[in-house]
């Protein structure tokens, strides 16, 4: 019983290394496109929850579209300024996100 402790406990331990070792940490690059998908998603939760409540939907959503329109051009900016694969890939998908949000919505 003892040794079978043991070695679970010499197991558990293995692992822990193991995952503390193999994580890699964000890079400053990545979370500035996770900043930019974090605006994405709200403005988006705004667009699509402003459809029926009347004239201050409207309002609200005509700032989102503007959001849309700011967020479209940042991403666009920080795009040419990335040099890490792992943020690079993140902003083309989020390029392709918008781009394919503002063409169902006919966001210019």
């Amino acid at each position: 019983m003892g040794k079978t402790v043991l070695v679970i406990i010499i197991i558990a331990a293995a692992g822990l290394v193991f995952y503390l070792q193999t994580r890699t940490p964000v890079s400053a690059e990545v979370l500035k496109v996770k900043a930019i998908e974090d605006a994405y998603t709200a403005t988006v939760s705004r667009i699509t929850g402003a459809g029926g409540s009347g004239v201050q939907g409207l309002d609200v959503t005509d700032a989102a579209v503007s959001q849309i329109q700011k967020l479209r051009a940042d991403i666009k900016q920080l795009r040419a300024a990335l040099t890490e694969e792992k943020a690079l890939r993140r902003a083309d998908e989020l390029q392709a996100k918008i781009a394919e949000f503002c063409r169902k919505n006919d966001i210019n």
